[in-house]
């Protein structure tokens, strides 16, 4: 009897095995797999709670723009997550090989190279701009908003997300313009045209916010 019932037993557990491998993270009370838009590169989520950041040469006249991204970050992602991930305190200088993220600021479009964790020790990984004298020149009567904004959308890269209209569900017209950078190999089901890491959002870059379904997709990939 019990040799008949081995070869049935192995194969439940392979199955359990397999599923669990495959299972996707658990989502946060009050939302279904309906309501949930985020999307991501399953694997460039990062290992740590807490994840360093670093200034490339920062100059000093631009350390209170420097601040205000930090406290953007702070008030989007950080406060979005719940304690499931955050960003180091301080932002020091970056040394050689310094683990984190490598942010440089530069008056080019601003962009993170990889995402997620792909960043790490990356050096210049990530570019932001606080001048907008040569690219997005309308910013420059309203910087501190296009910092906010732009940083917001920035770190959202730095924590595995891609761009919304790159999904093969968004609307054909969303995925025809600016469709650039990766593309995410987990979503659940719908697409979010509020999503700040959606280029065919109305608001340009959502206004510097997180929409309703951003914050339930970080809590979801980074469970507090």
């Amino acid at each position: 009897m019990f040799r008949l019932w081995l070869p049935r037993l192995v194969l439940l557990l392979v199955f359990l095995f397999c599923s669990n491998a495959n299972a996707q993270p658990a989502l946060p009370s009050g939302v279904s797999e309906m309501e949930l838009y985020g999307t991501v590169i399953r694997g460039s989520k990062w290992d740590i709670k807490e994840i360093p950041v670093c200034w490339e040469k920062l100059q000093p006249k631009d350390q209170k723009y420097a601040d205000l991204v930090r406290k953007a970050v702070a008030e989007t992602w950080e406060t979005a997550a719940q304690g499931g991930v955050w960003f180091s305190k301080t932002w020091p200088s970056c040394t050689d090989g310094a683990p984190g993220v490598h942010v440089r600021v530069a008056d080019v479009g601003a962009h993170t190279d990889v995402v997620g964790k792909y960043l790490d020790r990356k050096p210049s990984g990530m570019t932001l701009n606080f001048s907008f004298d040569h690219w997005s020149k309308g910013c420059r009567d309203r910087r501190e908003f296009c910092i906010r904004a732009v940083a917001v959308h920035e770190f959202g890269h730095a924590l595995g997300f891609t761009h919304e209209q790159n999904r093969d569900d968004a609307p054909e017209q969303c995925r025809n313009e600016k469709a650039s950078g990766s593309v995410g190999d987990y979503k659940v089901n719908k697409y979010d045209p509020n999503s700040i890491m959606n280029y065919c959002n109305a608001a340009w870059n959502g206004n510097g916010q997180l929409s309703p379904l951003d914050i339930a997709a970080v809590r979801t990939f980074y469970p507090s």
